[in-house]
């Protein structure tokens, strides 16, 4: 899928975490919000390979794909830890999308991403294996096994209405905010 171009959704390929339209509120086509550029992903997940596979798919349909380390190094230590490279939080994207190549009930060391990025107050799409665990509760959208992760990640976006860049985190409502000088 070319971004902003409709591609049909497969039925039960998406899934809401709460039984509901996982959507609800946007309409087909145009978004009410338009993108100035492509949008934004990191990818990480419980595997490799599988993180490779969805980073493949979301480049084809015209996402941008950040990670938090580079194909085939460990996990730890992660970009915003080795001299040289970048966190994705530093670049900011719209979505990120964790990929379960097994069913695991914990997250992976290469899924720490997922904590930071909803720290930050990123929407979080969940993918492939046992989709619901461990990350059920904050995940804006699932996808099942064999899914279409780009759609996924566009109806997530179209649903927001910000995307979430670079800075300070935003606080929640009724929270408050306490720095350490």
């Amino acid at each position: 899928m070319v971004w902003g171009v409709q591609t049909p959704v497969v039925p039960g390929t998406l899934q809401s975490t709460t039984g509901q339209d996982p959507t609800p509120g946007v309409e087909d086509g145009p978004s009410p919000h338009p993108r100035t550029g492509p949008p934004t992903v990191l990818v990480v997940g419980t595997d490799d390979w599988a993180i490779e596979q969805s980073a493949t798919e979301l480049e084809a349909g015209g996402c941008r794909v950040l990670r938090c380390h580079p194909p085939g190094e460990p996990a730890f230590p992660c970009n915003a830890l080795v001299e040289g490279r970048t966190c994705p939080l530093d670049v900011g994207f719209d979505v990120v999308v964790t990929v379960r190549a097994r069913a695991t009930s914990e997250p992976t060391q290469a899924e720490m991403g997922v904590v930071c990025a909803l720290h930050r107050g990123t929407p979080l799409v969940v993918a492939g294996v046992a989709s619901a665990r461990p990350f059920g509760p904050w995940a804006a959208l699932t996808v099942e096994q064999g899914g279409d992760v780009v759609t996924a990640c566009e109806k997530v976006m179209d649903a927001t209405s910000e995307p979430v860049r670079t800075g300070v985190p935003t606080p929640r409502p009724g929270e408050q905010v306490h720095h350490v000088r």
